[in-house]
């Protein structure tokens, strides 16, 4: 065996959304590629990224995080997935500083706050480390409004930056179950396909309540810009369905968004801000594992079943 490269990742979840943490790999590395924009840095980091998230190694629902070092903050992250065009992730950041303090990667800091840097700006995540592990984080979102409503979906706006139609649930699903699950990937791959050529969007979201009240619930399933299945309530998700709500129903303080896997994450609204939300989770790491490089390798791309 040829070994050219060799890769030292975390495999970590958060609410069933996978990340694998890139620690530690031949690539050249260092602060300065914070100045390259997405694009390059796609064209940069192409086959490292199909060697650590395809299949064999990967798959569809792999999300990837390259973990650099920071001249304004304590670490910086880049984003990769399947998509060429990946954007921000709240939960990456659960992942990253999870992943990091557990393993020794990142010091403690005493005030349990943290700085990441990414393509998109500076971050700032609460990190509750004790005996050992991450117990809890904390967030807080941006802005997040109603940029467009009709009989059909409103298109909601997160952070001013990323876009997600909400849905309600439509007349073909009997409910968000997984007895429902092929009803539910043939509406969303068929909408999708419908609504790419129409306007940019982030993904797509069907929700469906489950107690309204001032502490809302919901399920919900996000589909992604490949019409493929978040595989998490999803952040983002959230906050875009307690907008959806918020622009009908004023008096909502919390909003928990319900998976169809099982998982559940709660919003809570910061007082006295213009549709901003504040959010607790955790992430829990999985695996620590070294990937091998060998040009040799029929597969070392790797491949994708869908």
């Amino acid at each position: 065996m040829n070994v050219e490269k060799l890769f030292s990742t975390i495999d970590t979840h958060v609410a069933g959304e996978p990340f694998r943490i890139i620690i530690n790999s031949p690539m050249s590395l260092d602060a300065n590629i914070m100045d390259l924009n997405q694009e390059l840095i796609e064209q940069r980091f192409n086959r490292t990224k199909k060697l650590l998230l395809n299949e064999p190694r990967g798959y569809q629902g792999m999300n990837g995080c390259i973990v650099l070092p920071s001249k304004t903050a304590d670490y910086a992250c880049l984003f990769i997935n399947h998509d060429n065009d990946p954007s921000f992730t709240y939960s990456g950041l659960v992942a990253t500083v999870t992943a990091l303090l557990e393993t020794g990667n990142l010091a403690k800091k005493e005030s349990n706050h943290y700085e990441v840097e990414t393509i998109y700006g500076v971050y700032s995540i609460h990190a509750a480390y004790e005996q050992q592990e991450v117990a809890v984080t904390r967030f807080e979102s941006n802005t997040c409004r109603v940029i467009e409503t009709n009989e059909t979906y409103k298109n909601v706006q997160i952070d001013n930056a990323r876009n997600y139609l909400v849905y309600s649930l439509p007349k073909s699903i009997p409910r968000i179950a997984m007895e429902n699950l092929s009803a539910i990937s043939k509406w969303g791959r068929q909408t999708v396909l419908e609504m790419e050529n129409t306007l940019e969007f982030d993904g797509l979201i069907i929700t469906e309540p489950v107690r309204l009240q001032s502490h809302m619930e919901v399920r919900s399933i996000t589909f992604k810009k490949d019409g493929s299945i978040l595989r998490s309530p999803g952040p983002d998700s959230t906050f875009a369905i307690f907008t959806s709500n918020l622009h009908e129903k004023c008096d909502i303080t919390t909003l928990t968004n319900h998976s169809i896997f099982g998982s559940s994450l709660t919003a809570s609204l910061i007082t006295g801000a213009d549709n901003r939300f504040s959010m607790e989770t955790r992430g829990f790491v999985t695996g620590v594992h070294q990937f091998i490089y060998d040009q040799k390798d029929p597969l070392q791309d790797g491949f994708l079943l869908k």
